[in-house]
């Protein structure tokens, strides 16, 4: 008994399930990770501002051992350059390698659907106007 085939449709439709099967998780993958990436993308972007923001207030103060330095970075600086609404903090001022030497390190640890946990970082090293050395580090938490 001959059956006649009718290839007027290259694929059937057992064919296009089973490649739609593939592609469209593969293609939700690129997405969100794509995604993902432009988020740390942002916020890598939010951290350099926010060093470049410190190192310009801490290159305009006059005495860096001063106890009110904290007080004005979170005043100058602020939050709203955090990302996700989080909040920022600095840590107690310690002493550059160099004389006339500005260090600002600012962290966040990014948790997104394939980026888990991962720290950011950004340096920026400037130097004083008054001869004066310091490092500080801003974690936005």
């Amino acid at each position: 008994m001959k059956t006649k085939h009718n290839f007027r449709n290259a694929f059937g439709m057992g064919q296009i399930m089973a490649m739609l099967l593939v592609v469209l998780p593969t293609l939700a993958f690129i997405i969100t990770l794509m995604i993902d990436y432009w988020s740390v993308m942002q916020e890598d972007y939010k951290l350099k501002l926010i060093a470049n923001q410190t190192s310009t207030v801490l290159d305009s103060e006059k005495d860096l051992r001063s106890n009110t330095l904290n007080a004005t970075l979170n005043t100058e600086v602020g939050s709203r350059l955090c990302p996700k609404g989080t909040t920022i903090s600095f840590s107690a001022p310690a002493d550059a390698t160099l004389r006339g030497q500005v260090i600002v390190t600012i962290k966040y640890t990014h948790n997104g659907p394939y980026f888990k946990n991962k720290t950011l970082s950004t340096q920026m090293q400037t130097y004083s106007y008054h001869d004066q050395n310091i490092s500080i580090t801003g974690t936005c938490q």
